[in-house]
């Protein structure tokens, strides 16, 4: 490969005439961005003082920018810039600087994700949506996916790279909008740093975390990261958000060629869980008379009823809770051979355990569909208690050479893991107020009798099987033309014990994108990529926006061939001031054209289509030595095609209407999604810093019957340095305390975020 590429620096020729292709706008973009790109650099960056940040420093690259150069992941073969796909990085920096403690935070602000929520048979946790899509099973720790759904924390990551668009052949089967890898924090052999940092703030909060790098010797480094946080909720009536966590790392050089990782983490989190408010439905409307909150068709949904008290606890102190721990051993190593290849093989386990009990706030007709009702409050409850295990291998060699005159990077690797999961229920949540008729102010203290409160045995397993062999190819064909090339077989087997049922698949995921360099440090690329979703792949959680029974295995969709996703993305990628800021633009379509639906004779079939298509932007990195910034907009146009029938009658006496929902857009997805984040040193001791984001209205349902209204929130921050080691950092988040909704499940309730939250930080380096 040219060494051009593969350190992204920018001069090194003249930018050549554009093809006169003229054929979509992304082309169009790149011509005004790229124009004399080459002969102003040098003039700009004098003019701007651009500072050059190593990729190496004190943490690593992700530690020190809003930008990076080179993925995570050894599937991605060439630097970002001459990837064939948009692959979005969200930095330790960044997560430190907004002030954010879990993964859940930061896709609140993160454009082109929407959020969902887990209720009943869909257990809570992070569940977020990528270009129209569910990818809450599409979410990995180092690599390693982890399907039971779960919360996740901030405080070991590196970074959190989205790789969007189908990518079965870097992510497996599902991942039909994109997957998600948390990158955790490693031993960093030569470096010593302790940074360590208490925060305290509104509604009772209260954060330590300490990250301590060690060089134990030349050839051996331990980190620790430490966490703690004691406080409520702001704004949100004293719900508790109460954690914990630990890990640790090794890396130790063994030889020359030859390096050892291992890491251990847990984490435990005790909070209050919330649902938020109630939507308006058909008892609200029908007994207060009261349609300014929708009437419950698509051209009215119903929306929350925001009038409500926000800052109330609509649960029962005495019985709502969630507790969740998460453990994890990983042991890899590296090795470098005198030829130039690498190996690299890893064992990983990871095991995460949930209960909760949450309340499901609703209005109910007193008398049902019978005249005469009163409107109450319902605070039925939604509870469970589950435990996920997975143990996985992966191994891969990769290398470059030269062949036929053209430079391949190249990896070939397999993956094989075993994931066990497991449900069962919590009984004896006893009796008491669990309806009131005071349903715009319910009481938190109502009685509630749990003494009888057990948990039940968990059931027998979900045993989901997977084993892949990958290849992934980046060719350097000439001086102006590359292209990616990635191919995956995977082995699947789901068994569900509870009722018997298993399914075998065998699933093969493919990508090929052409990139055209017009400038060392620009690119513009066409893509093509596939997934598949096997029935049962979501390891009996129920729901989910994968059609009909998508995720738990039943003799209704045993006998399904996997739907097949396939993506198209035509973009360009530009970098500028010496590399340190990062232009990209996307247009993307992926279509799924036999989605599980039910038939006109309300048989579960893949016979149905749906499609999200859109426009995608984005800029990260330093734009001079003072000023940094991360900002991105994302337009998602998702629709049902073709969603089958709809069953308008009982479960008795079905009545089936085949296209009753086609056209309408898919649920939980936002059109418009926009996000910035800047910040600016003044002088070498403040920096001041904020950012605005923007989500549009998404419909809670298929039908489109309900409706979570659109919001902006707006952040700040500011940091002092006191001395070489001591600075304070104030954060500010929601700093108009506007009511946001995050999610809600099939339109019975929204979720709220935090109110307005205020955070000063004490940090401090030894």
């Amino acid at each position: 490969m040219r060494d051009s590429d593969r350190t992204n620096s920018g001069g090194e020729r003249s930018l050549r005439p554009l093809p006169t292709l003229g054929l979509l706008p992304v082309l169009a973009v790149s011509v005004v961005v790229g124009g004399e790109v080459q002969a102003q650099e040098t003039a700009r960056n004098e003019a701007l003082g651009t500072i050059t940040l190593q990729a190496g420093g004190q943490g690593g690259e992700a530690a020190n920018s809003l930008k990076v150069t080179e993925g995570s992941s050894v599937k991605l073969t060439a630097p970002l810039i001459n990837t064939a796909k948009t692959v979005q990085v969200i930095t330790q920096k960044e997560i430190e600087q907004r002030g954010a403690s879990s993964v859940y935070d930061v896709l609140r602000t993160t454009p082109g994700v929407t959020l969902g929520t887990g209720e009943g048979g869909n257990p809570m946790g992070d569940r977020p949506f990528i270009r129209g899509y569910e990818a809450s099973t599409d979410m990995m720790v180092d690599g390693v996916r982890a399907l039971g759904r779960n919360s996740y924390e901030a405080f070991n990551l590196e970074r959190i790279e989205l790789v969007k668009g189908a990518t079965g052949a870097y992510a497996g089967r599902g991942a039909t909008g994109g997957s998600l890898n948390m990158v955790s924090k490693s031993a960093r052999l030569g470096e010593a740093f302790n940074h360590a940092s208490l925060s305290f703030g509104n509604a009772s909060q209260k954060r330590a975390q300490l990250d301590s790098n060690m060089a134990l010797s030349e050839t051996v480094a331990l980190r620790l990261n430490l966490y703690g946080q004691d406080g409520e909720v702001p704004g949100r009536g004293g719900i508790k958000d109460d954690k914990l966590g630990f890990a640790a790392g090794v890396t130790a050089k063994v030889s020359d060629a030859t390096t050892v990782k291992a890491g251990m983490y847990f984490s435990s989190a005790d909070s209050t869980p919330s649902f938020g408010i109630p939507m308006a439905n058909d008892a609200y409307r029908d007994l207060t008379g009261d349609t300014s909150y929708g009437t419950g068709t698509a051209a009215d949904p119903y929306r929350p009823l925001d009038y409500l008290d926000h800052s109330l606890f609509r649960g029962l102190w005495d019985r709502d809770f969630r507790k969740v721990y998460n453990r994890s051993l990983a042991l890899g190593v590296e090795h470098e051979f005198d030829n130039g290849l690498t190996f690299e093989a890893g064992l990983t386990r990871i095991s995460n355990q949930q209960a909760y009990i949450v309340t499901r706030p609703t209005l109910v007709d007193s008398n049902g569909d019978a005249p005469g009702g009163d409107l109450l409050f319902d605070r039925s409850s939604r509870s469970g208690h589950r435990t996920n295990v997975v143990e996985a291998f992966n191994a891969s060699l990769k290398g470059e050479h030269e062949l036929g005159g053209m430079t391949h990077s190249w990896v070939i690797g397999t993956e094989i893991s075993v994931e066990k999961l497991r449900s069962g229920s919590i009984t004896g949540i006893g009796g008491g107020s669990m309806r009131t008729p005071d349903w715009e102010n319910p009481n938190p203290n109502d009685f509630v009798d749990m003494s009888g409160m057990s948990y039940g045995p968990l059931g027998e397993p979900v045993v989901t099987r997977s084993q892949s062999l990958y290849l992934f190819d980046t060719v350097d064909i000439n001086e102006q033309w590359i292209a990616n090339f990635g191919l995956r077989h995977e082995k699947f087997r789901v068994d569900q014990k509870s009722n018997g049922l298993s399914r075998k698949d065998n699933i093969w995921s493919y990508q090929a994108g052409l990139v055209y360099k017009p400038a060392a440090n620009g690119s513009i690329y066409g893509s093509f990529s596939t997934s598949a979703s096997p029935s049962g792949q979501c390891a009996g959680l129920a729901g989910g926006s994968e059609g009909a029974g998508a995720c738990t295995l039943t003799a209704s969709n045993r006998d399904l061939a996997p739907e097949k996703t396939r993506s198209f993305e035509l973009g360009t990628k530009w970098d500028f001031f010496s590399d340190q800021l990062s232009f990209t633009a996307a247009l993307f379509r992926t279509e799924k054209t036999n989605a599980r639906v039910s038939d006109p004779l309300g048989v579960t079939a893949t016979v149905g289509e749906n499609r999200a298509q859109g426009l995608e932007l984005g800029l990260s990195g330093q734009i001079n030595d003072q000023w940094a910034v991360s900002a991105g907009y994302t337009y998602t146009d998702a629709k049902i095609v073709d969603g089958g029938a709809v069953n308008t009658g009982t479960g008795s006496a079905p009545v089936w209407v085949d296209g009753l929902y086609n056209g309408n857009q898919m649920h939980y997805i936002a059109k418009h999604s926009f996000s910035l984040w800047s910040t600016y040193n003044i002088d070498s001791a403040w920096t001041i810093g904020g950012g605005a984001t923007y989500v549009g209205k998404r419909y809670t349902n298929a039908e489109n019957s309900g409706l979570l209204p659109a919001a902006w929130r707006v952040d700040m921050m500011a940091a002092y340095q006191l001395n070489d080691k001591a600075s304070v950092q104030l954060n500010v988040n929601n700093l108009f305390d506007e009511v946001i909704y995050d999610a809600s499940h099939v339109g019975l309730f929204a979720n709220v975020q935090a109110g307005r939250s205020a955070l000063l930080k004490f940090n401090y380096e030894f």
